[in-house]
Order: structure tokens, then C-alpha cells, then sequence
């Protein structure tokens, strides 16, 4: 966490997810009923040294690593936590005050601080110890929600591979050298980490299949998942088939390692500078999408993770748990755990950081590793992400889409400066306008109409063929779309660069700003596809509208699901 990134936690103010807590040169008792609530629900962040009203006060100076060192040793204690759980306090300076950060991931066990159960509400943590209304909810949601703990009793360390043990300290000490799980025995680790467990509604306990996935001989995961494997492929000169091809059905250890090196053999290395660090960049983009395919997959799925490399692009599809249907915007999402126990392993290993860093952290280094490139995330059934590897940007057909929609000239340079941030599927990167027109078309369509709020028209065209039967459909948009889809696309082009309601309608002449309102910006508001530049004061005569991450996939015809 940078300080950026703090700064805006400590403004944000108090939630589901961020706690604030004054310390001076001890952990306050309150600490640890967060501690608990946040594991019990989607997890969060506590933030040491600042108080209820926001203000940042710090933890006695020279205390830092003392209070570091006691949040650890608690957290690790079931006296105080039960069962234990594993953190890494972070030490900050902001103006002379030094901050503590304990992120808490979300667990797929219930936790309890001494004898009490708590789950976060809002700001609050909420004793529920003698609720078992919520009791049992929260129980079933957790044995639920996270098949990486299904326990299997008759499952032993037989089953299990001794020489993965000895991989994973080797990683764990290369990461953190006095990581507390690295003076465990076998059996202790694992009890430690949750991979063995006792579920205290049903009496059952033993090893899980998580334990299984990153320490279990091969003939062990396919015992327990026939169906489970890992597929990588090079599609580039053979596209029906492969050109290379690397199928894995084994530990999660290795599957990580050989995903990686099967990558580096087929994507060329690419270094930056930043400050006086040179970074690998391949080694960047890669380490954060192999890690979340890994530990954001749902092992139960019959269905295989496929990585492809392409000529254009890298498409890794996962079988998946999925929360809503749609795109993720990297840079608001709220991440959630899928496999929390897996991922604390690989984030021991050094292979993932804090949840929802991989998204972020691929959004970051991926444009310095391919220019002007950004990373599409789908959560659905089968989540997917695309690394595109050659950028086409709408942009670069600005005056032809502009004169197609018949937008006033007077907005060129604002067109032509926000359609450079639409980037096209890469399977137009080599494609003329004509071309992408006849993708475009059909594809807003198809989404659109799955879209109720904005009323797309009916019987609009729907694929190419149809696009190209229409007489000079690439010199007039009219001529292929409806009035109100005119409008529809017209607003979005014009807001892929921030731009006021006046300026919006004086680009596309239209007069009147109630009907404009209700019909057109506030339907494409509804469904996610435009935002107000300053939501939270509607009226503010600085008020302007921008295209969303969904927006600009919609405009670029990417053909995914929408939330509505």
C-alpha cells in the first residue's frame, strides 16, 4: 500500500472494510473484535493511529515494532484468536506520525476473540456469540462459500508429498525469512494454516482439499478432482490446434512454476526503470495473472483453466464462483476472497500480495509492458481475463467515427483525445474501418438489447451481413441505426472524455435538456455505462458526465454480460 493509496483510506472514513483505532504505545483490546469481525465477513483494514474523526495521530514513536510484533504474536495465539491467524503488519510514516496497517482477509473458518463471535455490520463489529439465527447463517455461508475447506477425514499426510513441504519453506524464507510457519513441523503448518480443520457445527475435521492442492501427490488431486486440470497452449501460426502445449493436473506449487516458465518461453522479456530499480516487467504482468487464475479458481468445476497465448493477446479463462456478471473496473472494484487459504500460501511465497492487488497491480505494469494496453477482467461463471499484446484504439479511426455519427466538427480534438482511451478487442488490431464498423454494429446490439433500461430499439441490425446489405453504412451511422441508438453511441463517444451537459448536446444538436435527460444520459447512467464526474453534488455547475470501464467496452463492442 502506497502512500496514495492510505491517504485516500484514511479520507474515505470508516466502513464494511476500513476501521480506524487510536494507539498509543499498545494494541487497544478493541483490536482484536475487529480483527475477528473482518475475518468473519469480507475482511478489511485497520488502521493504527488514527482516531473516529479521521485524524491521523500515529503509535508512540519508537513503539512501532513492538506493536508490530504484539499484533503478530496475538494473532497467532489461539488464547486470543481461534483458530490463529497469520497477518503482516505494515509500518508507515505520513508527516513525522507513524501508522500501522493490518489488512485481514476474509476466512473460510469462523474466528473467535476469546469466547465471542463477531461479524462486521457497516462501522460496527457485532457480537452475535448468542444469536444463532446469524450463528447458523454465518456458519453456512462459510462452509458454503469456500470449497478449498471441504474437509475429507479420510485423507492423511500419506497422501500428501514431503518433498513439497520442503519446496514451500525454501520459497516462504527466500520471501520472509522468519515467517512463523517455517519453524513448524508438517502437521503443525498445516494446522496452522487451516488446511487442517474442525467444523464445529457437523464434528467433523482433517485435512482439506486445499491442503490436497498444494501438498498432495498427483494421484491424490485427481483421487479427489478427476476432472481438474490446467491447460496452456501457443496459438499462433496454428490456430485451430496449437503450436505448443503444456497440460498439468498436479500442485498448485508447481503448477504456478511451470505456467510461468511455459509464459517467459513464449513472451519476450521487457525491463523499466523505475527509480533506480530495474524491473521485469513480463515477470510483473504474469506473476499477478497466474497467481489470481490459481488462487481465484473454483476446484469443484469440471472445467479446465486455460492460459492461450495468441498473436494479439493472452486469454486465461478460470471456472468460477462468480458474484455478478460483468466487467471489473480496476480502479473501484471491491475485491473478495475466493480461496482464502490457498492465496495466504501464495502470498507467504511471495507470489500474490494483499486481495485485489493482482487486478490493480496488472493494470499498473501491463501498459509499460505493452503501450497504451489494458487488462479486461469478466467476472462470470468462467472468469476472464485478456492481455492484449497489439492495441488498436478506437482513436485511431476518430475523424471517420465522428463524421460516421454525425457529430459537429467543433469537437475533433475532444473525440479524437477520448476514443484513444477505448481500446478495441485485439482481434481488430489489424482491421480497417470497415471493418471494425461491421463488428461494432452487431456487437452493440447484442448487448444493448439485453440492457432494458435504455430501451434499445427493436429489429436493429444484428450482424455483418446485415450491416453490409445497408447502401453507404460505413459513411452514415444513420443509415444502420436507429435515432435513439444514434444518440446512445453519440454520448458515449463524446463522454470517453469528460464533457459537460451543454457541450454534450450542443455536440449532437439537441435542444432539449429534459427530454435529453430522462431519455438518453440518465438511461445510460442507470446501467452503468456513464458516471457523473463529482457524484456527490449533482448540481454542481462543474458537473460533468464521463464513460465508465463498462462504457468503454460496450463502445469498443467488446460482447460480454451487463449487470443492469
Amino acid at each position: 500500500m502506497n502512500r496514495e493509496q492510505l491517504e485516500q483510506m484514511v479520507k474515505a472514513g470508516e466502513s464494511n472494510h476500513i476501521e480506524y483505532k487510536e494507539c498509543g504505545n499498545r494494541v487497544p483490546d478493541s483490536f482484536y473484535e475487529t480483527v475477528v469481525s473482518f475475518s468473519n465477513t469480507d475482511g478489511g483494514t485497520i488502521l493504527l493511529g488514527v482516531d473516529d474523526d479521521k485524524n491521523i495521530k500515529g503509535v508512540k514513536a519508537g513503539k512501532e515494532e513492538k506493536i508490530k510484533t504484539d499484533v503478530i504474536t496475538a494473532l497467532n495465539s489461539p488464547d486470543c484468536i481461534s483458530p490463529p491467524i497469520f497477518v503482516d503488519p505494515i509500518i508507515h510514516n505520513i508527516d513525522g506520525n507513524s501508522l500501522i496497517s493490518v489488512y485481514i482477509p476474509s476466512s473460510s473458518q469462523v474466528h473467535k476473540h476469546g469466547e465471542n463471535i463477531y461479524v462486521r455490520d457497516h462501522e460496527s463489529d457485532i457480537d452475535i456469540t448468542n444469536n444463532q439465527k446469524r450463528l447458523s447463517e454465518l456458519y453456512n455461508r462459510k462452509r458454503t462459500q469456500f470449497t478449498e475447506s471441504n474437509i475429507y477425514p479420510n485423507l492423511s499426510m500419506a497422501d500428501l508429498d514431503e518433498a513439497l513441504f520442503e519446496k514451500a519453506r525454501k520459497l516462504i524464507k527466500a520471501n520472509k525469512s522468519d515467517h512463523p510457519w517455517l519453524y513448524l513441523e508438517n502437521e503443525e503448518l498445516l494446522r496452522e494454516s487451516i488446511l487442517y480443520r474442525k467444523d464445529y457445527q457437523t464434528g467433523k475435521e482433517g485435512l482439506t482439499l486445499a491442503s490436497a492442492l498444494i501438498f498432495g501427490k498427483d494421484i491424490t488431486i485427481q483421487s479427489l478432482l478427476p476432472a481438474y486440470k490446467v491447460e496452456a497452449m501457443v496459438r499462433i501460426e496454428n490456430v485451430d490446434r496449437w503450436d505448443d502445449r503444456l497440460t498439468l493436473r498436479t500442485n498448485l506449487i508447481d503448477t504456478y512454476q511451470q505456467l510461468k516458465a511455459f509464459v517467459y518461453k513464449h513472451l519476450p522479456e521487457k525491463f523499466y526503470l523505475e527509480g533506480d530499480q530495474r524491473v521485469d516487467l513480463r515477470d510483473k504482468v504474469f506473476r499477478e495473472v497466474i497467481g489470481n487464475a490459481i488462487v481465484h479458481r473454483e476446484y469443484t468445476s469440471a472445467l479446465s483453466t486455460d492460459l492461450i497465448i495468441g498473436r494479439n493477446k493472452v486469454l486465461i479463462t478460470n471456472p468460477n464462483k462468480a458474484l455478478f456478471h460483468g466487467p471489473i473496473d480496476p480502479l473501484s472494484f471491491n475485491p473478495y476472497p475466493k480461496n482464502p487459504n490457498i492465496r495466504k500460501f501464495f502470498t507467504s511465497f511471495g507470489w500474490t500480495d494483499e486481495i485485489g492487488s493482482g487486478i490493480r497491480n496488472t493494470n499498473k505494469w501491463l501498459p509499460r509492458y505493452i503501450p497504451n494496453s489494458k487488462p479486461v477482467f469478466i467476472e462470470n461463471d468462467v472468469f476472464k481475463t485478456v492481455i492484449p499484446l497489439k492495441v488498436e484504439a478506437l482513436g485511431n479511426f476518430a475523424e471517420s467515427f465522428r463524421k460516421w455519427l454525425q457529430l459537429s466538427d467543433d469537437y475533433d480534438e475532444h473525440i479524437s483525445e477520448g476514443l484513444q482511451n477505448i481500446p478495441l478487442p485485439t482481434s481488430l488490431a489489424d482491421a480497417s474501418f470497415k471493418e471494425v464498423l461491421t463488428h461494432l454494429v452487431p456487437s452493440w446490439t447484442k448487448v444493448g438489447t439485453k440492457l432494458k433500461r435504455l430501451d434499445w430499439a427493436n429489429n436493429e441490425i444484428s450482424s455483418k451481413d446485415e450491416v453490409q446489405k445497408v447502401s453507404s453504412w460505413y459513411q452514415d451511422g444513420t443509415k444502420l441505426l436507429h435515432k435513439k441508438t444514434v444518440y446512445l453511441i453519440q454520448i458515449l463517444t463524446l463522454a470517453s472524455k469528460a464533457i459537460s451537459l451543454d457541450d454534450m448536446m450542443n455536440a449532437i444538436g439537441y435542444k432539449n435538456r429534459a427530454s435529453f435527460r430522462k431519455n438518453y444520459l440518465d438511461a445510460l447512467e442507470s446501467v452503468e455505462l456513464v458516471t457523473k464526474t463529482i457524484p456527490d453534488k449533482p448540481n454542481s455547475p462543474d458537473q460533468k458526465y464521463a464513460v465508465t470501464e463498462k462504457g468503454k467496452l460496450f463502445l469498443a463492442g467488446y460482447n460480454f454480460e451487463l449487470n443492469e
